[in-house]
């Protein structure tokens, strides 16, 4: 873990090693019944968490893809987010259970998906936020314990010097989730991926705004079958919380894990004194 940026000598060298690896196994791909560098890619992925697969849930409710609750009394500009060790403590811990969701071990300390780039790079923040200049983050993993295949979800909280920087990262998104919903490239480790449509979905009602979307990928191995990515962005001041949940299969899952955004929230809330922003949706 450090305090900004992505670690390039470790999380892209862990990322290399995990590659080769790759090259010389397989994935069953769900529907096409041969190996398949997107399920590669999602197996990696499931590789950085010492814990399996889990099971589907939906995000909390709202009415939009983007919501925004305000607050009693915005925090000034000037005061920027919490530093490393403390966005540690604020991120879910190893152990901690989310519903039938725990945290398990994780290898790297972001998300593997933030070492893919995105074409055109409009539509870089759906796939990765690790270039909008955090000065500090805290990643967590989530799954049922004890399951091979189902839902994982990666927790990343990140610190931006003001709450105008953090508000950018969300304007950011926003602007991908309008420009990019007729679908992207992403360049992953072993193979392009063509995502071909990104769709607005209700967005939990936390934090100052928040965003949400599912995003659908074709499936490289066979064109006629399509994986599941969803994404929530949260912001409170100078603070962004993400969730990215997919699955090593082809079902709709419905959305990221409402009990994971619940418990994280909470955690986070009470330690940040987040709390006035905003609650989960039942």
């Amino acid at each position: 873990m450090r305090g900004a940026g992505k670690n390039n000598g470790v999380a892209r060298a862990a990322s290399v090693v995990m590659g080769a690896a790759l090259l010389f196994g397989s994935a069953a791909c769900g529907g096409s019944g041969g190996t398949d560098e997107n399920a590669t890619d999602k197996k990696a992925k499931a590789a950085a968490s010492a814990t399996p697969g889990g099971g589907a849930g939906a995000t909390g409710g709202a009415t939009a893809a983007t919501t925004s609750t305000p607050s009693g009394s915005p925090s000034p500009a000037a005061v920027s987010g919490p530093e490393t060790e403390r966005l540690k403590d604020l991120v879910l811990a190893l152990g901690e259970k989310a519903g039938p969701y725990e945290t398990g071990l994780a290898l790297l300390d972001e998300p593997f998906d933030e070492i893919y780039d995105a074409s055109p790079a409009v539509c870089q923040p759906l796939t990765g936020l690790g270039r909008a200049g955090h000065t500090a983050q805290a990643y967590a993993r989530l799954s049922v314990p004890d399951e091979v295949s189902g839902v994982d979800t990666d927790v990343l909280l990140r610190s931006y010097k003001d709450a105008g920087a953090a508000g950018s990262v969300m304007k950011s998104l926003a602007e991908a989730g309008k420009r990019c919903a007729a679908g992207y490239s992403e360049e992953r480790t072993l193979v392009d991926a063509k995502v071909l449509r990104v769709e607005p979905v209700p967005a939990p009602k936390l934090g100052d705004e928040a965003q949400a979307y599912r995003i659908v990928v074709q499936d490289v191995k066979d064109k006629g079958v399509s994986l599941y990515t969803y994404l929530t962005l949260v912001r409170s001041d100078a603070t962004t919380l993400s969730f990215r949940s997919d699955l090593l299969g082809v079902d709709d899952f419905g959305g990221v894990p409402g009990e994971i955004v619940t418990a994280q929230w909470e955690k986070f809330s009470r330690g940040a004194g987040a709390g006035s922003h905003g609650v989960a949706a039942p």
